[in-house]
């Protein structure tokens, strides 16, 4: 037998081998050991971090979804030549669903009469607020001509509600004087102010004593103090006449307006007296006197001399003519040379008569009450006549007959009450400030009010 010892000598030895194996062994085991204990030893602060840093990441909220930027737009335009108001917001490129919600809005909330979207003219101003979802906030409105009322509409609880508003002006008091040289209209002109607008209101003071298209002569003098509204120190209109002074070669007249504590606003002379008369100086605006009162006048049609007791006013035709004071139709239709006609009778024994007349005024019939001022006839050339002209008659009573009378010779009377006690301090204040600033023209007075409806 062989022996074992001989057989395990003999076999070759693999001394490389098992060196390898071992130095591998001494490398890894010690790795793994301490990776071990390290799990062991050290278990609180690597799981703290870990769970920090978990929270951590757990608190960051997810992101958003990305939104379009929140913007206010304001839009100032006008209105441009033959543009309606639908074209000129969606040139400003509004959404027809919100220009059909701003006009249901304006319907709504100011009447057709005052505003109508329809009704637009070149230069109008508009103002938009427009949000960046394309919906109207806001919106304003101003007429080119008059510049002391706007229309505005506002978002308010989802919705658009619409209303009228006054624009604050700036009021102040000026004097303005001036010297007939050859009329009234003229005069005016000179003095730098607008003649229309004037001339109609002197006349209206006046109405009961003057006729300044007769009555004016070279050298008489005027002298006013009128509100004029300004908005940024641009003129926009007239307000009322404060006073008035009208200075001839034979008389100075003077009016001033007062405002009593009823509300009643009139015109009054310095001692307070109401220059409100019985009859108004004319039955109608005109252009001229073509013939005045005369016993002796030489007749255009008839070619010989007869009584002309009547003064002729020469005026458009359809001239709107007046009662120049309250009373009761007598006579209204056909009267032989003069025409259509129409008579009406007064208090205190008056009569007035309107002849050449075109046509009467529906309603106007015998019976009939009529107002001071109010229509009775329009101007025209019936019966006989040369051209479109009123002749006016005025009757004073005399016993139980009337006799025609020179109406620019009545001694016109006052009608209306007279202040109290009370109220003629407080008119005395008033009047003394005003004739302040006649003592001194270049005074101006100016106050920051709401304009007047």
């Amino acid at each position: 037998m062989r022996n074992r010892e001989c057989d395990r000598t003999d076999r070759p030895v693999r001394s490389g081998r098992r060196f390898r194996m071992t130095e591998f062994a001494f490398i890894i085991l010690p790795a793994v050991v301490l990776a071990w204990l390290g799990t062991i030893w050290l278990p609180g602060p690597q799981t703290a971090q870990n769970s920090e840093v978990a929270e951590e990441v757990s608190a960051v909220p997810d992101p958003l979804p990305a939104t379009p930027e929140q913007w206010f737009a304001e839009i100032d335009g006008r209105i441009r030549h033959r543009e309606t108001f639908w074209d000129a917001l969606s040139r400003e490129e509004v959404a027809r669903s919100q220009i059909h919600e701003l006009l249901n809005a304006l319907k709504e909330g100011i009447p057709r009469s005052e505003f109508n979207p329809r009704i637009v003219r070149s230069g109008d101003h508009y103002a938009l607020g427009i949000d960046s979802l394309g919906t109207i906030q806001s919106f304003e409105f101003i007429r080119k001509n008059a510049l002391e009322t706007r229309f505005v509409v506002t978002r308010t609880n989802g919705g658009l509600v619409a209303r009228k508003e006054q624009i604050p002006l700036d009021r102040r008091i000026e004097v303005v004087t001036g010297e007939i040289r050859s009329s009234l209209w003229n005069a005016l002109s000179e003095s730098g102010e607008n003649q229309h607008v004037l001339n109609v209101k002197m006349a209206r003071i006046f109405e009961y004593d003057i006729d300044f298209m007769v009555d004016c002569r070279t050298g008489d003098r005027f002298t006013l103090a009128l509100e004029k509204f300004y908005k940024d120190g641009r003129f926009l209109r007239y307000g009322d006449i404060l006073s008035a002074e009208y200075q001839s070669a034979r008389k100075k007249r003077q009016a001033f307006l007062f405002e009593s504590a009823d509300g009643h606003t009139a015109y009054y002379d310095s001692n307070g007296k109401s220059l409100r008369g019985l009859f108004l100086k004319s039955p109608l605006n005109y252009r001229r006197i073509s013939s005045g009162y005369s016993n002796r006048r030489f007749h255009p049609i008839l070619k010989k001399y007869l009584p002309h007791h009547g003064i002729d006013y020469a005026a458009a035709y359809g001239t709107r003519v007046w009662a120049t004071a309250p009373g009761v139709v007598v006579f209204r239709g056909w009267r032989g040379a003069l025409g259509n006609y129409v008579e009406i009778r007064h208090r205190n024994g008056y009569k007035t008569g309107y002849g050449h007349l075109s046509r009467f005024p529906r309603g106007l019939k015998v019976g009939a009450n009529v107002k001071q001022k109010q229509t009775v006839g329009f101007v025209g050339s019936t019966g006989r006549s040369t051209g479109p002209h009123l002749h006016y008659n005025f009757f004073v009573r005399n016993g139980k007959r009337y006799r025609l009378v020179n109406p620019a010779g009545f001694a016109n009377r006052s009608r209306a009450p007279q202040l109290s006690p009370e109220q003629m301090a407080d008119f005395r204040q008033q009047r003394d400030r005003l004739l302040a600033l006649f003592d001194d023209p270049a005074t101006l007075l100016a106050t920051n009010l709401q304009a007047p409806p």
